[in-house]
């Protein structure tokens, strides 16, 4: 991520600075070495912080984002991200190959959406509802189903309850599947946009080559 790139760049100038405020401070001041190790930290921030901010900014003027949404962004991300880890534990407890599908989807589903939207936070917007209730309620759901799959001399309520909550996973599913469609649309748009300008291209170049024979 390009964000991140920012991040190593600031590094890749603050630790030069660092080292020359470092020894600067040991050859040039003659203090006590707590004072020349303040001093160097003090160059890396210097160093870094401008060059972090600096080398960051424009990306996020591309995404449109302020500083301080890009990091709630990335947070609500990481949030996402592990809870998707957790769908991923949750396929211990499965017990037969119809439900590890099931689980198995929403679990790519949920994977693939948070992976779009760190590589195009901007995209986050288009599906809060993602991040503030879907993974929540598809977690939430897998797990108690799962838990409830591997328990043995289920009770025909127990049944019951596995089955409406099948039900409900599958409507999870299509949930997130919908999300999926939302936030891959631009590239969707775009794409048809291409065919479409193909298709214009190819009829005007078929015009003229009839043009020409006649």
């Amino acid at each position: 991520m390009r964000y991140n790139l920012s991040r190593i760049l600031g590094i890749i100038v603050g630790i030069p600075v660092a080292t020359l405020s470092f020894f600067a401070s040991v050859i040039g001041l003659d203090i006590q070495w707590i004072f020349d190790v303040l001093i160097g930290s003090a160059g890396f921030v210097v160093g870094y912080v401008p060059t972090q901010r600096l080398s960051s900014k424009s990306y996020l003027n591309e995404l449109g984002l302020s500083r301080k949404d890009y990091r709630y962004i990335r947070h609500q991300m990481n949030v996402a991200q592990s809870k998707v880890k957790r769908i991923f534990k949750a396929f211990i407890n499965v017990r037969s190959i119809q439900d590890f599908k099931l689980v198995n989807d929403i679990y790519r589903l949920a994977r693939t959406i948070n992976q779009i939207v760190r590589q195009q936070p901007n995209q986050f917007y288009n599906i809060e509802s993602f991040y503030y209730s879907h993974i929540d309620n598809a977690l939430n759901l897998v797990e108690s189903y799962t838990h409830l799959a591997k328990m043995p001399m289920k009770s025909s309520a127990d049944q019951q309850a596995l089955h409406q909550t099948r039900i409900t996973l599958e409507e999870i599913k299509r949930t997130l599947i919908a999300d999926l469609k939302r936030v891959n649309e631009q590239h969707y748009n775009q794409l048809d946009t291409e065919m479409r300008l193909t298709k214009l291209y190819k009829q005007n170049h078929a015009k003229e080559y009839d043009n020409e024979r006649k």
